[in-house]
């Protein structure tokens, strides 16, 4: 049987490719990398001309995925987590983590807003005990967490009220109103605030149902309080896919200040205003199995942290 050539790659290709993606930018996605922009555009065009494939479009305003680039972000995504969920199991089966606390963030969420400073917090007061931060879409989030992957997920919280598993227990970590994304050149951006009834005429980018029903779930409540249905034209597999999809003037997502790209400067041609009257935020959630001390602790010190945006 002829030996199959396999495209040379690495994971740290494969982490700097999903970095770039995340961040739509050569810039900020350097920044997080601690590398210079130089250095991380050259490995993108390198692992393009390896594998043959065009992973970006290049426009003067921002780097959006092409379709076979979406698709290999979603895969790889989930490869590159499988692996580090693999080293780590490897590391509790040799005893090195027998006091040890799993807990997701969301991959489309800013953690400094609500989790990494929990952790730190917690990581000070209890140096015994070995914390697992990963990163992980809406979705993922909630298998894992489910499966016993996860000890802790902080969560966005329409999720939770939307699917309200009798498995799981939450505590709600900060409240906001959500916020509208769109174009700087849609008229809606030139208002202060955003009420429902003005997005009446407004075209929805979403989370496919297939990824997060729970999302469609979430903007369908909204519109129904202005009585009226969303017009949803593009769907995406993911919520840091939302800020690429925005195509037209008229297009927006719904999100909230918690969100990834809220403050980042390589979304500077999308602008947020808040939604008034609507209530957002992120919860902690676990299974209410997990009698884990460690879990017991880390909630405790959730409960002496909470954090209010209205």
């Amino acid at each position: 049987m002829e030996k199959k050539e396999y495209p040379k790659i690495n994971t740290l290709q494969m982490h700097y490719f999903l970095e770039v993606a995340e961040n739509g930018s050569f810039t900020n996605a350097a920044k997080q990398l601690y590398t210079t922009q130089s250095t991380l555009s050259k490995t993108i065009q390198a692992l393009e001309q390896t594998l043959g494939i065009t992973l970006f479009v290049r426009s003067h305003k921002r780097l959006i995925l092409t379709e076979a680039g979406n698709h290999l972000y979603e895969k790889w995504s989930s490869l590159l987590l499988d692996i580090d969920r693999s080293i780590e199991e490897c590391r509790i089966l040799q005893g090195g983590y027998t006091n040890m606390l799993s807990i997701g963030v969301l991959d489309s969420h800013n953690p400094e807003m609500f989790a990494l400073p929990h952790v730190r917090s917690f990581t000070k007061e209890n140096p015994q005990t070995t914390l697992s931060i990963q990163s992980c879409p809406v979705q993922e989030i909630r298998q894992r967490l489910l499966s016993g992957n996860l000890d802790l997920a902080y969560t966005v919280l329409y999720d939770v009220e939307q699917l309200k598993m009798d498995e799981l227990d939450y505590i709600i970590v900060n409240e906001c109103p959500h916020n509208v994304g769109m174009l700087s050149t849609n008229p809606l951006a030139g208002k202060e605030y955003i009420e429902i009834d003005d997005l009446r005429g407004s075209n929805f980018v979403s989370i496919s149902p297939l990824y997060t029903p729970s999302y469609n779930g979430m903007i369908e409540d909204l519109c129904k309080t202005a009585d009226f249905q969303p017009n949803f034209v593009r769907y995406t597999n993911s919520a840091t896919s939302l800020p690429y999809n925005l195509v037209s003037d008229n297009d927006i997502f719904i999100c909230d200040r918690n969100f990834r790209g809220f403050q980042q400067p390589s979304f500077s041609a999308i602008q947020f205003r808040p939604l008034i009257h609507t209530r957002s935020g992120i919860a902690a959630v676990w299974r209410k199995t997990n009698t884990k001390p460690q879990l017991r602790q880390f909630l405790e010190r959730i409960n002496q942290n909470p954090v209010s945006w209205f």
